[in-house]
């Protein structure tokens, strides 16, 4: 099961995650990305599956003791991104739930 965290609570301790932003290309260049963020698509601009998601995010991560962190544009693409490193790596991970829209509402600082 994943865990949906609120970005209010997010907003007190932003250190102690390490966050995956799994947006599109373009959501990236649209709407900007937040600090110390690492980005690796989950779907291309044309809304396709990226097949190389698993082995872009293994060269991004970083083991450490930060609790790893999902966010995407609403909060449901962070989700199956979760889902699948869980799966795949066996990686417990974290969701932002809302996403880049609650973040919006309610920056993280």
């Amino acid at each position: 099961m994943i865990e949906h965290i609120n970005p209010a609570i997010w907003n007190e301790n932003l250190s102690s995650y390490q966050i995956f932003d799994v947006r599109t290309p373009s959501e990236w260049q649209e709407d900007g990305i937040i600090n110390n963020v690492k980005c690796v698509a989950l779907f291309d601009n044309k809304g396709l599956l990226n097949a190389n998601f698993i082995e872009e995010f293994k060269a991004k991560y970083q083991e450490n003791d930060k609790t790893l962190a999902f966010i995407c544009r609403s909060g449901h693409r962070s989700e199956i991104a979760a889902r699948m490193v869980l799966d795949e790596l066996e990686l417990k991970g974290v969701n932002l739930a809302g996403g880049i829209l609650a973040y919006k509402k309610e920056p993280i600082k």
